[in-house]
């Protein structure tokens, strides 16, 4: 009995009401589910791959100034 207290207690802790549950598929005529479900993620992915490009430069650039100052050395 006590057993089935401590784990039932966190459980309906967890419970949260007021919050709306998901009705079904996202309809994406709506332009506000567009832009978040499709827009965002793309626009996301795109500035992810600019900003690791420009990682690996400013890398590549480090790695060379330092290969140039143990030349001059």
């Amino acid at each position: 009995m006590i057993i089935s207290i401590i784990f039932v207690l966190p459980a309906i802790a967890q419970k949260q009401p007021g919050i709306p549950q998901p009705r079904g598929p996202v309809d994406l005529s709506d332009t506000s589910n567009l832009v978040i479900f499709i827009v965002l993620p793309i626009l996301v992915i795109i500035f992810f791959f600019f900003w690791r490009k420009a990682m690996k430069k400013r890398k590549a650039d480090a790695e060379e100034e330092e290969n140039e100052k143990k030349r001059r050395q």
